[in-house]
């Protein structure tokens, strides 16, 4: 019988202590892959199948990760391209051809949600990658502000899929203590995708009187990139450790096995209508939500007016464009920095929150600081790319935390909704009238990082309660896993029957 998601329903102390365990009708996958028991390994065998999952892995999401981010900048660097004057951008359409693409990504992002529980996921991805290919390729065809409307909408809406889904697939592959650096690995890409884009609109602003203007060429390019990739995405992508080419049959047990600790599995194709409504009970749900919505307005801002913000420090066009490779950097560095950290000490508010300070750091130092302090507003600039680690963090801690895959993917989907409501509501928060100094814009930055701050202090203090609370639960039962067999191969198999975080009380919360 499928349980519902309230804390009335979940697993009484006697059913604790008896070791009794809610059976659900559709298990994971991974313990009918496993055949129900604990498969042996040795240590030596884990760390290759690791690093063999590494080579293969990383590397794919890695680079679809650094192409949609620059697809996603592309309009960035083309509007110092030509290309506001060739449409006939006039206004506030800029920031609203910006922000549509995101009401692309809140269209989408519940069916996208739905079907990466549904249909295979590597598959799935692929195909919207290829489609958003063709979307981006489309831009070089606009002439108008309907046309680029269009386009915009269509590549939010494809794009939607690529970051849930990324999630699903880390927590699926790596252990707990392995998802923070492999997620770090690849949303450190937005940051070579900021380097390499600074470096191309550079060049490209180079170009006179061609046959195409230098914004279409950029859009064309990428465009194409895209398409090529998608269709080899389709082929080389796994659904799962189970459909992976580069594993054997022993490997393929053992990717399963190492990551039975997770509390999940490869997750169940079966949609469980409880498991939905319990995401609406989280209190964790509305604190993931709330801190995307407020992290990726200033996000939001930035990605779309960067280059014009470094422009109204008092740099020309073409150096503006340059100057943005260094926030590209500081965005790996953070990535990379902080991912560790969380990863080595296990803690993702802590280490989110350090790194969101350091962003809104950035944001007071361009508030405060005069107009002829032209190096010190760049650094500030630079600082606020480290906000990129903290969301990243939130993502690992949605992963590690929510359980039960039909639940995972919808905690998941509401926050990648709150994070395209924030990108939408970005660039609103930079108008027109207030060019070219954007001074509001600019305050906004510091004090909603700040804010999202605050809301991470508050989720660890929600998972540090909770925490205690099943700790003196399991005393209070009796339970000693240690010396209780039947205990403690209920627990093991349990945790391959995707149960959600509310039914599973021997789960602990990382903090």
């Amino acid at each position: 019988m499928d349980k519902s998601a309230s804390r009335d329903e979940q697993p009484t102390k006697a059913d604790l202590a008896a070791g009794e365990i809610i059976e659900s009708p559709a298990v994971d996958p991974a313990l009918l892959l496993t055949g129900g028991t604990v498969v042996e390994f040795t240590p030596e065998e884990e760390r290759q199948l690791l690093r063999k999952i590494d080579r293969h892995m990383l590397p794919l999401l890695c680079w679809v990760y650094l192409i949609q981010f620059a697809d996603k900048t592309t309009l960035n660097y083309a509007s110092l391209m030509g290309l506001q004057t060739d449409t006939g951008l006039h206004g506030n359409q800029y920031n609203w051809v910006s922000s549509i693409f995101y009401a692309g990504y809140l269209a989408w992002e519940f069916p996208t949600t739905y079907f990466l529980r549904r249909l295979p996921v590597g598959k799935y991805t692929a195909a919207n990658i290829l489609c958003w290919g063709v979307a981006l390729a489309g831009h070089a065809a606009a002439s108008n502000y309907g046309g680029l409307l269009a386009c915009r909408f269509l590549l939010g809406a494809f794009e939607a899929t690529v970051t849930p889904a990324f999630v699903l697939i880390t927590g699926m592959w790596y252990r707990q203590n392995e998802q923070g650096r492999r997620m770090g690995y690849w949303l450190s890409c937005n940051g070579g995708a900021l380097i390499l884009m600074s470096v191309i609109g550079y060049g490209l602003s180079a170009i006179d009187h061609a046959a195409l203007a230098p914004w279409r060429i950029l859009f064309l390019l990428l465009g194409l990139l895209t398409i090529l990739t998608g269709i080899a995405y389709l082929w080389y992508l796994p659904d799962s450790q189970a459909t992976a080419r580069f594993l054997t049959d022993r490997e393929r047990l053992v990717a399963l096995e190492r990551i039975r600790d997770n509390f999940q599995g490869v997750g169940s194709p079966i949609w469980k209508w409880a498991q939905f409504r319990e995401a609406f009970h989280d209190p964790r749900t509305y604190l993931y939500i709330l801190y995307s919505l407020l992290m990726n307005i200033p996000n939001g801002g930035i990605t779309t007016f960067g280059s014009l913000l470094i422009k109204s420090f008092g740099f020309g066009d073409r150096l503006a464009l340059l100057l943005s490779a260094p926030s590209g950097l500081f965005d790996i560095a953070g990535k990379l920095l902080f991912t560790w950290l969380s990863d080595h000490w296990l803690d993702r508010t802590a280490v989110s929150f350090a790194a969101i300070m350091v962003a809104c750091l950035g944001g007071i130092l361009m508030v405060v600081l005069p107009d002829t302090a032209k190096p010190a507003l760049l650094i500030g600039y630079y600082l606020v790319s480290v906000a990129g680690a903290s969301w990243g963090l939130l993502m690992t801690a949605i992963s590690n935390n929510t359980l039960g895959y039909t639940k995972k993917v919808t905690v998941s989907g509401l926050q990648i909704i709150a994070y395209a409501a924030g990108n939408w509501i970005g660039p609103q928060t930079f108008p027109a009238t207030e060019a070219p100094e954007y001074r509001r814009g600019k305050l906004l930055v510091a004090i909603m990082y700040g804010l999202a701050g605050a809301v991470l202090l508050l989720l660890r203090f929600v998972n540090g309660r909770e925490n205690r609370r099943r700790d003196r639960l399991q005393v209070e039962a009796g339970i000693d896993l240690a010396n209780d067999e039947v205990a403690r191969h209920a627990l093991e198999r349990s945790k391959f029957m995707d149960l959600t975080d509310f039914q599973q009380l021997h789960f602990r919360y990382v903090l």
